[in-house]
């Protein structure tokens, strides 16, 4: 998030793998290639309401989210969902991260200099079918895009007082280009069945997660000398990841609710797939061509919710998830890390999620209308980097390269309107400082 669950956002600086082939200060050093994984829930009804769902699980989205619910469905339905989404990334492009700036050419910056991603995507997101078998179970099969990440990044290359050949000296770290292509869809199955007078669900899914991956990364030259622009025909080292995996994902549920259906409270876990992929390393001044094979790990969910209905019109809801991020870290971003010998300073928190919204209903003209709001607090999980005891050089580069992600606060809205025929049409958006996404939802009974 990948993040795999209600909803969860990983964003990563990731250290680029590539060697520089220089000595002293430069020796060894990584860059950062900035990637964020956001898992959002499916469906615009819990997007709107801060993607709290766990505890409501009340339409065919709930096969991703929570399985139990689809126990207390009695109608066949049909769900589909398209999804806009925007989402930046800032990184260092340059600058300066330690001395004062020279003056001479390219050095006349003091401090870093940060730069912004920005990927946008526009996909369906989400399709189901929900199909009652007797009174107390059902089964869903559905396709969900978990996750869709295309990233472009150049970075100059940071100036910085380091040692060289015995002297303190302003020196530049090699300019780094990049880019990357990630995605994950299911293809699943959920079943649940109703216990206790319909009071307790229990539901569990099966998915099988197609994988793709394609890297490439260069290191570059200047056109005379690290005071000069970045030549970015000169490629002195080269790393490409690549993956077309299948991975199998799967998640348990249960849902209780009361008997007149005002309060249900839900639990669900979701474990993770896990794909393989290949780097690919190439330095010329050293003649380095090495080749590993690694994992990637789709990160663990917990997580727990409530939905509480005040009255005919009004309904709270609220989650928690428990998203283990740190388990992208093994291999993902250990592999671009090497070249510096330092991947052990390199930590990736778990994130703890609150969600919460609120859904009003009335009638207008004989037609039922729901207005959704809601927030959601959003740790923005990082890429950190800790600084050696030596806090020589390298930790100072990689401290402004990697200084881990900072909360961030979503407000969402939406609104639902049923239509003909027992269909209902429901839109979404979610705001942040660093994310934009807007949903519809389309679903049928019949």
């Amino acid at each position: 998030m990948l993040r795999l669950r209600h909803r969860a956002s990983l964003t990563f600086f990731v250290c680029g793998v590539l060697a520089t082939g220089i000595q002293d200060a430069s020796a060894q050093t990584t860059a950062q290639f900035p990637i964020r994984f956001d898992f959002l829930n499916p469906g615009a009804r819990s997007l709107a309401m801060g993607s709290a769902f766990i505890g409501a699980a009340d339409d065919a989205t709930a096969a991703f989210t929570n399985p139990a619910g689809l126990a207390f469905f009695g109608t066949r339905q049909v769900s589909i969902e398209g999804r806009f989404k925007q989402l930046d990334t800032p990184y260092l492009a340059g600058g300066r991260v330690s001395g004062s700036p020279t003056g001479i050419g390219a050095d006349t910056i003091a401090g870093p200099v940060r730069a912004i991603d920005t990927d946008s995507e526009l996909t369906p997101s989400f399709i189901a079918v929900v199909l009652p078998i007797g009174g107390r179970m059902s089964f869903t099969a559905y396709r969900h895009d978990l996750v869709r990440v295309s990233n472009t990044f150049v970075y100059s290359g940071a100036f910085q007082l380091a040692p060289f050949f015995g002297q303190v000296q302003t020196t530049r770290d090699i300019p780094l280009s990049g880019t990357r292509d990630v995605s994950v869809v299911n293809y699943g199955g959920s079943i649940a069945r109703s216990w206790l007078n319909e009071q307790l669900a229990l539901g569990a899914g099966v998915a099988i997660s197609v994988f793709h991956l394609d890297s490439s990364f260069a290191r570059h030259g200047f056109v005379s000398d690290i005071y000069s622009p970045v030549d970015l025909t000169l490629i002195g080292a080269t790393a490409t990841q690549s993956g077309d995996d299948i991975g199998v994902t799967a998640n348990v549920g249960a849902l209780w609710r009361t008997s007149d259906n005002r309060l249900s409270i839900g639990t669900t876990y979701r474990h993770g797939a896990r794909f393989s992929f290949t780097q690919h390393d190439v330095v010329r001044a050293n003649d380095l061509d090495l080749t590993r094979t690694g994992r990637f790990n789709v990160p663990d969910v917990w997580g727990a919710g409530f939905a509480w209905r005040l009255s005919d019109t009004w309904r709270i809801v609220a989650d928690y998830d428990r998203v283990q991020d740190s388990q992208i870290k093994s291999d993902f971003i250990d592999f671009q890390a090497l070249s510096s010998g330092r991947q052990a300073q390199l930590t990736v928190d778990d994130a703890n999620e609150i969600h919460a919204g609120v859904e009003y209903r009335l009638s207008i003209g004989g037609r039922s209308i729901a207005l959704r709001g809601g927030t959601w607090y959003d740790p923005a999980p990082s890429v950190r980097y800790t600084p050696t005891a030596a806090n020589d050089a390298v930790d100072v580069l990689l401290s402004a390269m990697l200084p881990g992600g900072t909360a961030v606060e979503h407000y969402t809205f939406g609104a639902g309107v049923a239509l003909p025929k027992r269909a209902v049409l429901d839109f979404a958006g979610d705001l942040s400082s660093q994310t934009r996404y807007l949903s519809a939802s389309l679903l049928l009974r019949f």
